[in-house]
């Protein structure tokens, strides 16, 4: 064995337990943290949920449903079911994917519809996403303090649709249909209206499965 083999030996042996003790490390760290952080995005979603959906006191995130595209939430008061969210994701925003969770009555009509996720342009697109309370002099010296979620022109014109079957896909006003769009974020409410109507459209496609009482 040549002299720099064997000066090279120890330092082989000791990147490989450097390896391996980072690996572990990894590994543990994983299995430490893995249940706080499911933890957390459940919260996380439960508290969404809470946003869009009627009084429930069960946990709709641990009553979904996988249809297609589109995840759906099951809230229950009193162990009858009293509405639906239907979560998916867009991905033709204007920079990228958008996730959208609507609610829905039983009869699949769209109660509140709330953007979760998106990194849309300020001040453009995420006028069409986003719920920000507007703060005037007149509502400040009023000392009133408003509840519930913020309103949204764009996000709150779906509040009273449904889809039947057979139905076309809902466009804006520029494409020849009848959603109000943000001028100059026409692609991000496009990208919404999309993202609504998979959820209504999967709703009525699967309403009797989905409304299909089975003891939680």
């Amino acid at each position: 064995m040549s002299n720099g083999s064997v000066k090279l030996a120890p330092l082989v042996i000791s990147m490989s337990l450097i390896s391996c003790i980072a690996a572990t490390l990894m590994a543990w760290a994983y299995i430490v943290t893995k249940a706080p952080i499911a933890a957390a995005q459940q919260k996380k979603t439960n508290e969404a949920l809470g946003q869009v959906l009627p009084e429930f006191d069960n946990q709709p995130a641990e009553e979904s449903v996988q249809s297609g595209n589109v995840t759906f939430y099951k809230a229950r008061k009193n162990g009858l079911l009293v509405g639906f969210v239907g979560e998916t994701i867009s991905y033709t925003g204007y920079s990228g994917p958008i996730t959208v969770l609507a609610g829905l009555n039983l009869d699949g009509t769209i109660t509140t519809v709330l953007v979760t996720k998106q990194t849309e342009t300020p001040g453009l697109g995420t006028v069409v996403c986003g719920r920000v309370r507007e703060k005037t002099l007149s509502k400040l010296l009023s000392g009133k303090k408003e509840t519930g979620l913020p309103p949204n022109r764009i996000l709150d014109q779906f509040s009273g649709m449904s889809v039947k079957a057979g139905d076309a896909p809902w466009t804006v006003k520029k494409d020849g249909g009848t959603l109000d769009a943000i001028s100059g974020a026409t692609i991000t409410s496009r990208a919404v209206g999309d993202a609504v109507f998979m959820i209504a459209e999967a709703f009525t496609q699967q309403r009797d499965t989905l409304v299909q009482e089975i003891k939680p």
